[in-house]
């Protein structure tokens, strides 16, 4: 473990990176650029003995793969500079949604829902936990997520094939709430690649998908249920659960509400308001939702110890926001005359175009490659005039790959997390339980993005 005195430089490195990239997101400078950096490389340096060892290997040869490559790229600084920001922007979120996300875990009405909507028989999970998978994992992150994983593992009188389709379902669900929700990083870096779009001019397309994702999923495990669960009984309560639910159902929409809201008033990126807003919101729920009142002050130490355990995210951090600047680094680096002649090809239709840049995130990743990586390297390397995408349309594609990228990867935090709590092998619940759901999925989704573009052309 860290000791004290370098334990609380950790935290105030930590603090530093993600006020310096709330900063730089409201007034956009070269002295905000600087300030992530400097605040990322004091982390990096204090933290450099946390983590697996895989995962420091891997942030080294980012690093020196970065510096490498830089010298031998035009404008290296601006590119660069741009890595800086979208490595800081994710280390922030995730830093900042965390905080967010384990008030919300001791938060028991939420931990009752989730009981609730898992302790049903076999068939009617189909339905209930990809719409809890939405809800927790759109609202509160990656943390909705674990909670569901978690209530899953203590389900009893399971089979073997019931346990893989529950966790199988938790996962789609991730998925497809990747497409729309701000509360990951994955929206805020393609935005921050794409200047000029916002959330709200992709949200209902990205909605969309996410409802054809949910819909094929239930579909096809539908289809492998074969039957299972028809003797059982135990309806669940649609309404109890909704009763209990709606206050904490309606904090959620109206925090995702004002963020939106504030964010098109002052022509900000929503990233910055999910930053600077969810420690409000974590605050809110320690006082007033926790099973005990807690003051201000109370709520202030909690949420204070919080972010001081972070300490166990600090591999993670790291590589983030190496990963930004090696992304935006390799791609800048990767000459046009390898590129341009692909771009071309699958350029002649907006479907083939979708379908190309999803695919290479799915398959870039499974190579164990960061999911994330994989989209910055794509998305910057194929971006939107080159395969005669428009902006928003090329956003959607990437976002669609990183999603099925997560759950078809064995590499990612989501497939390593359902294991654990499974019990199961990786790769069982991962590349076998979701191939040929991401395979139908980039083809209904690449399809539907394909057809929207070319009316929008013609």
């Amino acid at each position: 473990m860290i000791a004290t005195a370098s334990r609380n430089l950790v935290v105030l490195s930590q603090m530093a990176v993600v006020l310096s990239t709330v900063m730089d997101l409201f007034w956009p400078s070269h002295v905000g650029v600087s300030l992530i950096a400097l605040s990322g490389v004091l982390y990096a340096a204090l933290a450099k003995e946390t983590g697996a060892v895989a995962l420091r290997r891997t942030v080294w040869l980012l690093t020196l793969a970065t510096l490498a490559l830089l010298p031998g790229i035009e404008a290296p600084w601006a590119v660069l500079e741009k890595g800086i920001r979208i490595g800081g922007l994710i280390s922030s979120i995730l830093l900042s949604v965390s905080l967010l996300s384990r008030a919300a875990q001791r938060v028991a009405v939420l931990r009752e829902v989730v009981r609730r909507l898992l302790d049903v028989p076999a068939r009617q999970r189909a339905i209930s936990i990809p719409i809890a998978s939405q809800l927790f994992g759109g609202f509160l992150g990656f943390a909705g997520i674990a909670m569901l994983m978690e209530a899953a593992a203590e389900m009893k009188h399971q089979t073997k094939k019931e346990r893989q389709l529950c966790f199988q379902g938790i996962s789609r669900g991730y998925a497809a709430a990747n497409l729309w929700s701000p509360m990951y990083s994955n929206i805020s870096i393609l935005l921050a690649l794409s200047p000029g779009l916002t959330w709200a001019k992709i949200f209902p397309y990205a909605l969309m998908l996410a409802a054809a994702s949910l819909v094929l999923s239930w579909a096809m495990s539908g289809l492998l249920r074969s039957g299972a669960g028809a003797s059982e009984k135990g309806m669940l309560d649609w309404r109890a659960v909704a009763a209990m639910a709606w206050p904490v159902v309606l904090g959620m929409m109206l925090f995702l509400l004002l963020a939106v809201s504030f964010s098109l008033l002052l022509h900000v990126p929503i990233a910055a308001f999910i930053i600077g807003m969810s420690p409000l919101a974590a605050l809110v729920l320690t006082m007033y939702l926790e099973p005990k009142r807690r003051s201000f002050h109370e709520a202030w130490r909690q949420l204070s110890s919080d972010f001081r355990g972070f300490e166990s995210l600090a591999g993670e951090v790291r590589l983030l926001m190496v990963s930004g600047c090696a992304g935006t680094v390799v791609a800048a680096a990767i000459p046009a005359s390898w590129t341009l002649p692909i771009a071309q090809a699958v350029g002649v239709h907006p479907i083939l175009a979708s379908f190309f840049l999803a695919a290479a995130v799915v398959l870039i990743s499974c190579t164990s490659v960061h999911p994330i990586l994989s989209a910055i390297v794509v998305a910057s390397t194929f971006p939107a005039v080159v395969v005669g995408l428009e902006p928003m349309f090329h956003v959607l594609s990437v976002l669609a790959g990183l999603g099925l990228a997560v759950v078809t990867t064995p590499f990612s935090v989501v497939s390593l997390t359902a294991s654990r709590f499974s019990g199961l092998p990786l790769l069982t619940v991962s590349m076998k339980a979701n191939f040929s759901f991401a395979a139908i999925s980039l083809l209904l989704v690449c399809t539907f993005i394909g057809c929207s573009a070319s009316r929008l052309i013609h």
